[in-house]
């Protein structure tokens, strides 16, 4: 049987487990962990446990669990018949996914993401008061920078680009359509 941890010390060990496995802290060793909860049980048994709520935490990230599934998810794991989860156990779970939920999510679509995302956009309209064709002065020209993130490196890459009426119409319509595209998809 493991030893039993309070709340402040499982609620420590889930922080600590989520810093190592969503936020990439290296810190967070087994017998750090061990160390600062001061786990009265051994080893082993601490690595069960550790195991366990990895598992768990695993589950209910991939899943981006909302309250009432946690509460479902939970209830499931106080019933296993091998290494069930306590019931002192369960609000302590739900007060750290309540706190965690948003980062922990936003961590995983940032690993997921293969290339870089838009950090930043700005734009500015420019007339053209000379041009080597007459045709091409007083026409408005839409100069656009995007600033890239990289997930994994966080570089910084700067996108500039200039866009006359047609081709800004164009890309009006490709995003017009990547939005309906996602609005279907999000019913």
């Amino acid at each position: 049987m493991a030893a039993q941890m309070s709340p402040k010390c499982v609620l420590g060990v889930l922080n600590g487990l989520s810093r190592r496995m969503y936020f990439g802290d290296e810190t967070m060793t087994e017998e750090f962990l061990r160390e600062q909860v001061a786990y009265e049980g051994s080893a082993e048994e601490f690595t069960v446990v550790l195991k366990r709520y990895e598992s768990m935490m695993s589950a209910i990230a991939a899943a981006h669990m909302e309250f009432t599934q946690l509460q479902a998810f939970l209830s499931s794991q106080t019933k296993k018949r091998e290494n069930p989860l306590s019931e002192d156990d369960v609000p302590v779970f739900q007060k750290f996914w309540k706190l965690q939920r948003t980062k922990i999510h936003e961590s995983l679509v940032r690993r997921s993401c293969a290339d870089g995302r838009l950090s930043d956009l700005s734009w500015r309209i420019d007339v053209k008061s000379k041009a080597r064709h007459v045709d091409q002065i007083n026409q408005p020209t839409a100069i656009v920078e995007m600033q890239i993130e990289q997930s994994i490196s966080k570089e910084q890459e700067l996108l500039r680009f200039e866009m006359d009426e047609q081709h800004t119409k164009d890309m009006l319509q490709h995003i017009t359509d990547i939005q309906e595209q996602m609005d279907k998809f999000a019913k």
